[in-house]
């Protein structure tokens, strides 16, 4: 057993290494954290509200589908659901340019403003005679895009501020905040439906006569506090050290550094972290033409196609397992599995989203950097392949009857291991495939890397949008098996194919996937800085401390 799991293993810190002091894990990357989980919320809320607003009665009719067909009703929510994932493929391609011109973090206040003006057309769909329907998609394309940029930027922003030790908790915030996002979108839907008492809010925003369609005009308005929340975040927290370092230079990364670290800038542990940063710069700088056409090169070129096509590949496998499936369509998906009526349906879906919640809290804050990130994923998808296996069989042998008013107890059991689940998923496919994906790639080619495989990410997204409810009412119980299947076949390729990244350093990480080890990064940066008049390495303090910033 202890051979099996070998390659799961922390690697050994280098000789010499000077261990985390406590100060690291401060207020200070607290808030970087906080960024995370607050751009992740823009899609967790995404996730959990839209498949109950959607369904809602008000909805329907407000957006005259109460007395089309079902196929025109099923088509039409599909849609307000794809082009959301749409524009989130575009906002992560078309992002990367901003990040390394302006920075993570300009560019995710950007995002943010963006995100706020799609709230609001998509709050103001119908109103005063306005076409709603096309303004609704139009606005859920432009939130759709601003998401899919934050799913980008917000990662690697986390990754790149972190120390190495937290950085698998810190990143993996960003999944706490996409179940907050969604425990709380899967509730929302149901308060105005169950008779909850919005006349006050109703009267005093002076729209009485549109009582009914707060019903879903209020959580999606909603989204607009999650895009100034982020916002105001952003105002407390600086440019990650790393991307300093690239524009600015060794004394202005120091002093980044120094104070995200909340150390001397002379203490031992910024000077090795900080001259790691400088090593694989100087590294870079030998392989840069200078030109974004010359990245993507690099990009798909030898040294870096293993690293980006594991990490597309581990996107692949975590839309695969049929997660965001199941949120975007939970209340249909429990109807399927027996549930009768709108308000059993949302209410399941209410809880299977506070199961994630605390499941994820879990994982992401206790286990994700005492496990490794593989071995999470491998164990984690495995468990979710065997309860997605017998949920499909119990459907094949015990099909619900539409017109039973009972549940039957392989409902029951169907639902249970759906929420088990959902347990599996949290401590496996919930943080860690975003926290890989923003650790693995060389600094001057990250952006674009992780925008690659982000969009791949968006990409089956809105695939499985648009294919599950028609696999739902055409293959039924082999949707289970497909999702199964993935899952079985990505555990087994992560085993033998995907090497461990806990506790590695960004600067380390070309070394884990065949390129140069530390110490011939540090001896080719030495060189270069013996040739320099005023060298920029931390090692000749007396210089660096001279020169221009």
């Amino acid at each position: 057993m202890p051979k099996l799991f070998a390659k799961f293993q922390t690697p050994e810190p280098a000789p010499g290494s000077v261990p985390p002091p406590p100060e690291t894990a401060n207020l200070r990357i607290g808030l970087v954290a906080l960024v995370g989980l607050s751009a992740a919320s823009l899609f967790g809320y995404d996730l959990g509200f839209i498949g109950g607003t959607i369904a809602l009665p008000s909805f329907i009719k407000d957006f005259h589908y109460d007395h089309r067909s079902a196929a025109d009703l099923a088509n039409f929510q599909s849609n307000v659901v794809a082009v959301f994932q749409a524009g989130c493929i575009f906002g992560c391609l078309f992002t990367a340019p901003l990040s390394d011109r302006f920075g993570r973090r300009a560019a995710l206040m950007l995002t943010s403003f963006i995100y706020i003006i799609g709230c609001i057309l998509m709050t103001v769909a119908g109103v005063g005679g306005a076409n709603a329907s096309a303004l609704l998609l139009a606005g859920r394309v432009v939130s759709g895009w601003a998401v899919g940029a934050s799913s980008m930027l917000a990662p690697v922003f986390v990754a790149e501020s972190s120390p190495p030790h937290l950085r698998g908790r810190l990143v993996g915030c960003y999944e706490i905040g996409v179940q907050a996002g969604t425990c709380l979108g899967f509730w929302i839907p149901r308060s105005p439906e169950q008779n909850i008492d919005f006349y006050l809010l109703s009267q005093y925003i002076s729209l009485k006569h549109l009582k009914n369609t707060v019903a879903w005009r209020m959580p999606i308005a909603l989204q607009i506090v999650f895009g100034g929340l982020l916002s105001l975040l952003l105002l407390f927290v600086k440019e990650t050290p790393r991307y300093i370092a690239v524009k600015q230079g060794a004394v202005a990364a120091e002093s980044a550094l120094a104070r995200l670290r909340k150390l001397p800038a002379s203490h031992p542990y910024v000077q090795e972290e900080l001259l790691g940063i400088l090593e694989q710069i100087e590294h870079e700088k030998t392989q840069k033409a200078g030109s974004y056409l010359q990245i993507i090169r690099e990009s798909f070129g030898p040294s870096n196609r293993r690293r980006l096509l594991t990490g597309m590949l581990i996107m692949v496998s975590f839309q695969m397992s049929g997660t965001n499936a199941i949120n975007y369509y939970a209340p249909r998906i429990f109807k399927s599995l027996g549930l009768k009526g709108t308000s059993s349906s949302l209410f399941a879906s209410g809880v299977y989203g506070l199961v994630r919640l605390v499941a994820v809290i879990i994982a992401m804050a206790i286990v994700s950097d005492r496990a490794g990130r593989v071995s999470m994923m491998m164990v984690g998808g495995a468990g979710m392949a065997v309860c997605l296996w017998i949920v499909g069989a119990l459907i094949k042998t015990h099909p619900v009857a539409a017109a039973s008013k009972v549940i039957s107890p392989s409902s029951y059991a169907a639902i249970t291991l759906i929420y088990i689940y959902a347990v599996f998923f949290c401590f496996s496919y919930a943080g860690i495939p975003w926290v890989y994906c923003s650790e693995i790639f060389p600094l001057r080619i990250r952006s674009f890397n992780v925008s690659i495989t982000t969009s791949t990410h968006w990409a089956f997204n809105l695939m499985l949008g648009k294919s599950v409810p028609f696999m739902i009412s055409n293959i039924g119980y082999a949707t289970w098996f497909v999702f199964a299947a993935c899952l079985t076949v990505s555990s087994v390729w992560l085993y033998f194919c995907v090497p461990e990244t806990r506790g590695v350093p960004l600067e380390q990480m070309d070394q884990l996937f065949g390129g140069p080890s530390p110490a011939e990064i540090h001896a080719e940066a030495m060189e270069r800085w013996a040739g320099q008049d005023k060298p920029e390495s931390p090692l000749h303090k007396e210089d660096a401390s001279m020169s221009d910033v």
